[in-house]
């Protein structure tokens, strides 16, 4: 759903993501001076802009379950073009996530010939239904279902950020304190490590048939099928292997 400030007309167009944006419509001239030749000149309705902005917006597929609420609308270089049927195709210039500032180049043709660039610029705000803390969570926790809830929030500043899948987030560990009712980031958890630096553990070594086992101590923290170092606690030399699993770690040879 888009919401907009202010009043916009609705007018009979139609709208492709990525391909020319026909506006066939039948309008009223905005001069009589005429260019030229006798021609007269049109200009483009704002009205016409913002709504071809809207569906324009609606089609981007990372906007598609979001509401968004757009504001401060502006067109820069709307300049008269001949009197005939107007087409517009709106481009984006960047890759920048599509929230916040938003500008797009819009190309201006009358009876398929292009007559001018515009410019198209307005402010959006994207409001998901995002995974955020249902309770305080303290550094090092372990996220269960319990401490999670989605609300509908504002992500304009931080799309990247979001996530909108609870399951996401379950058995990862909080990296920080994450106050209750905030925004759950990507940023904020990693996962839980299998071994922490200064846990015992056995090193296993194989080779053929033979299997030797010796005790160990973990130097850092590590994650399952992750190289890590230890020290063998017999030789007190540090080598590498591999996390198995809480109490083992493999020496592949």
């Amino acid at each position: 759903m888009i919401r907009k400030t202010g009043c916009i007309g609705l007018l009979a167009l139609c709208f492709w993501v990525g391909m020319a944006v026909p506006v066939a419509f039948n309008r009223t001239l905005a001069s009589d001076t005429g260019l030229p030749g006798g021609k007269p000149d049109q200009t483009i309705s704002l009205e016409m802009f913002q709504e071809a902005f809207e569906l324009f917006v609606s089609q981007q597929p990372v906007l598609v379950s979001s509401d968004v609420v757009i504001s401060r609308f502006n067109v820069a270089r709307n300049n008269p073009v001949p009197a005939g049927e107007v087409e517009i195709q709106l481009l984006r210039t960047n890759n920048r996530p599509f929230s916040r500032y938003v500008r797009v180049k819009a190309v201006i043709s009358v009876d398929g010939i292009p007559a001018n660039n515009a410019e198209v610029s307005a402010w959006l705000d994207v409001f998901e239904t995002v995974v955020c803390a249902a309770r305080d969570l303290p550094q090092g926790h372990i996220l269960t279902k319990r401490d999670l809830v989605e609300e509908r929030k504002n992500i304009s500043r931080e799309m990247d950020e979001a996530v909108i899948d609870t399951g996401q987030l379950v058995g990862l560990m909080a990296k920080r304190s994450i106050r209750k009712g905030d925004m759950v980031k990507h940023s904020m958890v990693e996962k839980k490590p299998v071994i922490k630096r200064g846990d015992q553990v056995t090193i296993l070594v194989e080779s053929g048939l033979l299997r030797v086992t010796i005790p160990g101590t973990a130097l850092d923290d590590g994650f399952a099928g992750e190289t890590v170092s230890v020290e063998n606690s017999m030789s007190s030399k540090k080598i590498f292997a591999r996390v198995i699993d809480e109490v083992t770690v493999r020496v592949d040879i």
